[in-house]
């Protein structure tokens, strides 16, 4: 861990083991100023920079933690990961159809990221459920991908329909639940998983296009053939202007999907993005970690992983864990 005041706290504050007075007393001093703050962005860099990151991280996780729709989720995930085996399907999976919408650049490093999302939908078909892979732009915009997912919804209005996606998929459901889709289409929607959405954007695209990096960042979207309106629009400018004019009905269960790793938890692919994020708080090493949760949702947190899934040997086994959870709340 990055200081002695995260690691008081997860192993013994949370505890309630005075093992350090001072410390202890410390804590309890941060918690009564920040208790009662809505955790986001400004906040959480606030806590970061009066303690730590991990600190701030494993607040902002034991908050989430403490909320009841959240607690129940993670019970329910964790059962039904533990007993994957065993868990049964609903009698009407017949009905459902998973709607998979890959991450930005799914098919070049999809395989690195895991938002080309091969192993959870490689389990969900083995069990014998409908899956349908929207094949998006792999580096198109958060418009022209909500798009294809509204154009997949409107002709599957027969069955009971559950999204799923990854990164900057997350944004572009947000937007077809949210906005682009009218009440009468959005009844055959049942839930929407949201595996790491960067529903606000991504302060990592900010700084790529700013400063001394603008010159390489204009140099690769040109031999890349890129085009600029989908890095405009995962700015976190852009994407907190589009989060505020969403609203997705409440009928449709929400469950994000949210990586929560410490300092010395980030994976290979996500360490150099992660040390860019650090100033601004805690972070998945994409965005930041209250920036990629939904309103009305309920939430599984995922210690050790970061924004990059696709890390986790167990990716498939905790996809399929998740649908199941959502199973529970569903029916």
């Amino acid at each position: 861990m990055d200081a002695q005041i995260a690691k008081y706290y997860l192993e013994n504050y949370l505890t309630n083991q005075v093992t350090n007075p001072k410390l202890h007393q410390e804590i309890q001093i941060i918690d009564k100023e920040f208790k009662n703050l809505p955790l986001g962005r400004e906040s959480l860099k606030l806590l970061s920079e009066k303690t730590s990151v991990d600190f701030a991280t494993l607040y902002f996780g034991n908050k989430l933690l403490n909320k009841k729709e959240n607690d129940s989720v993670q019970e329910q995930f964790l059962s039904n990961l533990k007993n994957i085996e065993e868990v049964k399907l609903p009698s009407n999976k017949d009905d459902f159809l998973i709607i998979m919408v890959p991450g930005l650049d799914y098919i070049d490093v999809g395989h690195l990221t895991g938002a080309d999302l091969k192993a959870p939908i490689a389990i969900l078909r083995d069990k014998g459920l409908n899956v349908e892979f929207v094949p998006i732009h792999p580096m198109g915009s958060v418009s022209a991908n909500a798009a294809d997912i509204v154009n997949v919804i409107k002709k599957n209005q027969d069955k009971k329909i559950i999204v799923a996606g990854p990164s900057s998929a997350g944004a572009a459901i947000h937007l077809a639940l949210g906005k682009l889709l009218d009440k009468k289409e959005l009844k055959s929607v049942r839930a929407w998983l949201n595996l790491g959405g960067i529903l606000n954007g991504s302060p990592l695209v900010d700084w790529i296009d700013s400063g001394m990096t603008v010159p390489i960042y204009a140099i690769v979207r040109w031999f890349k053939d890129w085009e600029k309106e989908t890095f405009e629009s995962m700015k976190t400018k852009a994407s907190q202007v589009r989060f505020k004019t969403l609203d997705v009905p409440k009928h449709i269960f929400i469950l994000n999907y949210l990586g929560l790793s410490l300092s010395g938890d980030i994976s290979d692919f996500g360490m150099d993005k992660y040390k860019i994020l650090r100033e601004l708080g805690p972070n998945d090493a994409l965005t930041l970690l209250p920036d990629a949760i939904a309103p009305n949702s309920s939430t599984v947190l995922a210690p050790k992983s970061d924004h990059f899934f696709g890390e986790d040997p167990l990716i498939g086994k905790k996809a399929l864990a998740l649908l199941y959870t959502i199973f529970d709340n569903i029916h």
